[in-house]
Formats: C-alpha cells, sequence, structure tokens
C-alpha cells in the first residue's frame, strides 16, 4: 500500500513538474513570439516611414524639373513671345504721338510672367549662387511693404560655395517658410540671418507673428512637412521654436560635407 501511495505522489509530483514545464515553455514561446511580433511591427513602421519619406523625396524631385520645365517655358517662349508681340504693335504706332493703351497691360504681363518664371526657377542661382537669388527673394518679398524681410549673410562666400542641390532646397525652404508666414503668422517683420557656428552654416529664419502650439508642429500640414523633407534630403538637422503670441523660429544647421563649390 505504501509502495502505491509513494508511486501515486511520484506520478503527482512528475505531472506538476510536467505541467511547470510545459507553462514555462508556453510562457517563453509566448514572450519569444510577442518580442518577435513587435519587432516584426517596428520594423513594418519603419518601413512605411522610409518609403513615405522617400515618396515624398521623389515627388519633390518629380516637382522640381517640372517647375524648371515650366519656368524655362515661361521665360523663353510666353516671355519672348510677348516681348515680340509688344515690338511689333510698337512699330504699327510709331508714327503716333499717343501712348497705346495696351502697352502698360503688355508691360504687367511681360512683368507677371518673368515673375512667375523666377519663381519656378531663379534664374540667379545656377548663375550667381544662392546669396544672390536670396537677395532677389528678399527685394521681390518686401516690394508690396505689408511684412518686411531683413536678410544677412555672415557666411562670406559660403553660400556661394554650396552644392546645387543643397542651395536649391534651402532657396524652396526659405519661399515656403515665407510663405506660411503670409498666409498664418500676422507678422510684421521677418528676418533671415546666415552664419558659421562650430565650422557650419547655419540658417536663422525669424517671424514676429503669432506662432503656433508645439502640438500643432507635429500635425503639421503639407507645407511643413515639405520642409521637413528638403532638409532630410540634404542631411541637414533643424531645431523650431515657436508658441502662442511668441512669433517662429527655424534654425537650420547644414552639415560640413555640403559646401563644396560648385558654381563657376
Amino acid at each position: 500500500m505504501q509502495k502505491v501511495t509513494d508511486n501515486i505522489f511520484l506520478l503527482v509530483l512528475f505531472a506538476m513538474a510536467g505541467t511547470f514545464i510545459l507553462a514555462a515553455a508556453f510562457t517563453f514561446f509566448f514572450l519569444k513570439y510577442q518580442r518577435r511580433a513587435a519587432s516584426q511591427k517596428e520594423a513594418m513602421q519603419k518601413a512605411e516611414l522610409e518609403y513615405g519619406e522617400q515618396l515624398l523625396q521623389a515627388t519633390l524631385q518629380s516637382q522640381e524639373e517640372e517647375r524648371k520645365r515650366i519656368g524655362r517655358d515661361l521665360h523663353d517662349d510666353v516671355g519672348a513671345s510677348l516681348s515680340n508681340l509688344k515690338m511689333t504693335m510698337a512699330q504699327t504706332v510709331a508714327a503716333s504721338d499717343d501712348t497705346p493703351e495696351y502697352k502698360p497691360l503688355i508691360d504687367k504681363i511681360i512683368t507677371t510672367v518673368r515673375n512667375i518664371s523666377h519663381t519656378l526657377l531663379p534664374p540667379g542661382l545656377e548663375l550667381f549662387g544662392l546669396e544672390y537669388s536670396l537677395n532677389e527673394l528678399v527685394d521681390t518679398f518686401n516690394a508690396p511693404g505689408i511684412i518686411q524681410l531683413h536678410f544677412k549673410n555672415e557666411t562670406g562666400a559660403a553660400l556661394d560655395e554650396l552644392n546645387e542641390q543643397t542651395a536649391l532646397a534651402l532657396y524652396r525652404v526659405m519661399q515656403e517658410l515665407l510663405n506660411n508666414t503670409v498666409k498664418h503668422a500676422g507678422a510684421k517683420n521677418i528676418t533671415l540671418n546666415c552664419f558659421k557656428e562650430d565650422n557650419q552654416i547655419i540658417v536663422l529664419y525669424n517671424d514676429d507673428g503669432v506662432g503656433i502650439a508645439a502640438e500643432a508642429i507635429k500635425k503639421a500640414g503639407m507645407g511643413m512637412q515639405n520642409i521637413q523633407a528638403r532638409l532630410k534630403m540634404i542631411q541637414a538637422k533643424h531645431e523650431i521654436t515657436t508658441a502662442p503670441g511668441s512669433g517662429f523660429s527655424i534654425k537650420i544647421i547644414l552639415p560640413k560635407m555640403k559646401t563644396v563649390k560648385v558654381y563657376e
């Protein structure tokens, strides 16, 4: 009888040990599966994010090519045709002492086409560099006199030594920032300063507008997304400082490797 009791006790003990081992094994494999699932989910999210960034970058590059094409067409075809039309009509009425009524209208159309062409394809960027193009942008922006843009370059010739991709990306970022300020900030003044810090080029943009909450930055619209995508394309870091009633500021830090002279 004692032997039977001992056997039953051993069976129960083995059963308990087996159950414990089975539960431990189940827990181990369950946790391992969870970790693997979490790792796979994280990898998928990262891949989706990278794909989204690559898609946005490809879209921006495609837009840039289309802008160049349209800009050239406007300048070379439409602008030239309007100029020829103006000269032809001027010759037709050369004998008259009166100023033709159409002349101011054609002049306005030519100016509008030229401004649109320059916005789509900055003509001075490749020829004269980024500083020249930013000064042109400042003059155009300040012309209406509603908001004043103040630009200062303390980098010497470094801006004009940036490679074409970096220079164009910065120019587009400035356009987008100015557009955002005009649409949303209610600012009176904007400052754009370029200087060197720790042997890196820093671009600092400030406006004295209404500012925005930090949460709104995280829910950025396409304008801010384009800015962030363009900066990522040139491997530039950025820091945004803003709050309701405190204006908006963005500090762009260019990588050292990007200061490679390509303009002649």
